[in-house]
């Protein structure tokens, strides 16, 4: 199907003129994943996104069909389209696919269909596209929101609260987290360090060492230090924001629970040591 066949296909859906039970086939969910990425962002985030957030809460997909999404979602010409492009409309189609992803995993923890092994190869798939992707744009004028590190933390906040995932695990999941943070590329100012905390704390509520989260507020001053001997001053003062609004973050997300008094301390010394 066409783009004006499936916009037309989800307006009658939207209209009641048609069934949502109608459309949980194969050939349909399929046409519109063909879509995900399109550049028109009320065709995408509210008819495309939409539908397939009430086919898959309201349990309209067979499992099987909900298993063959996935698969098809964490392929190269889905997750991984034209990965290391940057400013080109390819990331609509990667951000909004973790989108998707999310929506899956998101039901498999209300209603289990999807294996060990299958959750171990997201925790990889998500993991590596985190750390391939480059462009980190938020939203894009005409096109709307991109947003891949936003979306993908969404997919890994799901995925981490997973009872298949290993504690093993997580600090791979940390790592990539943080990383996406530490960049010169550009400000984050559409709340990606906030987005990115979410399934820090998650993590740490479901057994990431303390230690790791600890060892990362000491490594900043030194690091930060090294960058500005190596970066252009454009370059270190972006990373350095960037730096300073995540920690920002973390301290007020750390201080509405006591047993992280700690790292509030922590986070207080670092901030220091960088200003």
């Amino acid at each position: 199907m066409n783009e004006e066949e499936v916009k037309n296909l989800l307006l009658e859906l939207q209209n009641g003129q048609r069934n949502w039970t109608e459309i949980a086939e194969h050939r349909f969910v399929f046409s519109m994943m063909e879509h995900i990425g399109s550049t028109d962002a009320d065709f995408r985030d509210e008819l495309i996104y939409q539908a397939f957030w009430k086919l898959i809460d309201n349990r309209h997909l067979s499992d099987e069909l909900m298993i063959d999404m996935l698969n098809t979602a964490l392929s190269d010409i889905y997750l991984f389209d034209e990965i290391g492009g940057n400013g080109v409309d390819s990331v609509f189609k990667r951000s909004n696919t973790a989108l998707l992803i999310a929506l899956l995993l998101n039901q498999d923890l209300q209603h289990p269909f999807l294996t060990e092994e299958m959750i171990g190869k997201v925790k990889d798939k998500l993991v590596t596209y985190l750390d391939l992707e480059e462009d980190i744009r938020g939203y894009v004028t005409n096109k709307g929101w991109a947003h891949s590190v936003v979306n993908t933390a969404y997919a890994i906040d799901e995925l981490v609260k997973n009872p298949y995932l290993k504690v093993a695990d997580y600090d791979e999941i940390f790592q990539s987290l943080v990383n996406k943070i530490f960049t010169s590329k550009a400000v984050y100012i559409s709340d990606e360090d906030e987005r990115v905390i979410i399934p820090i704390f998650t993590m740490l509520e479901n057994g990431l060492s303390i230690d790791i989260a600890k060892g990362l507020f000491e490594r900043i001053p030194p690091f930060l230090a090294k960058q500005k001997e190596k970066a252009s001053t454009k370059k270190f003062v972006i990373l350095q924001a960037n730096c300073k609004k995540f920690l920002k973050s973390f301290y007020y997300i750390a201080s509405t629970d006591k047993k992280y008094a700690f790292i509030e301390r922590k986070i207080v010394r670092c901030l220091k040591e960088i200003s």
